[in-house]
């Protein structure tokens, strides 16, 4: 992908998406395996920062010893929180300031580093859509 500003834009704005679907994924695993009425459940998570819902997804997940996401893929998943609070507040101020930075080594590396992590959240987001059904069939009430 050529390294523009519109593509930068473009490229940040999918990646957050991903990164909502995800954490909409993860609530709404939940509240589909914890006991009692899904809507209360999700009412009860609702405001649950994205590392909240990690872990309390983590210790649910577990607490059968079958769990549908792996410990690896919950250590991502809490590595991914950091990422994402990067590309939601910090991304555009490792650049923004240096002058010219459209040619800046600074930008090439932000772009080079959003590629790289678009493409994780991309392929995160599709695994948990697919745990979500396969929970959804397994729980629905």
């Amino acid at each position: 992908m050529q390294h523009t500003l519109n593509n930068f834009h473009c490229l940040v704005g999918e990646t957050i998406m991903f990164c909502q679907l995800i954490e909409h994924d993860l609530k709404l695993i939940f509240a589909f395996m914890l006991k009692g009425n899904f809507e209360k459940n999700l009412e009860e998570i609702e405001r649950d920062t994205f590392g909240v819902m990690v872990q309390k997804l983590e210790k649910l997940d577990y607490s059968d010893n079958k769990p549908f996401i792996s410990k690896s893929d919950y250590k991502f998943l809490k590595q991914m929180s950091k990422k994402r609070n990067h590309w939601c507040h910090n991304t555009y101020a490792e650049f923004g300031y240096v002058e010219n930075f459209l040619d800046s080594q600074e930008f090439r590396s932000e772009f080079e580093r959003l590629e790289n992590e678009n493409q994780q959240f991309r392929s995160v987001q599709k695994t948990l859509q697919q745990i979500r059904m396969e929970v959804y069939q397994k729980y629905r009430k």
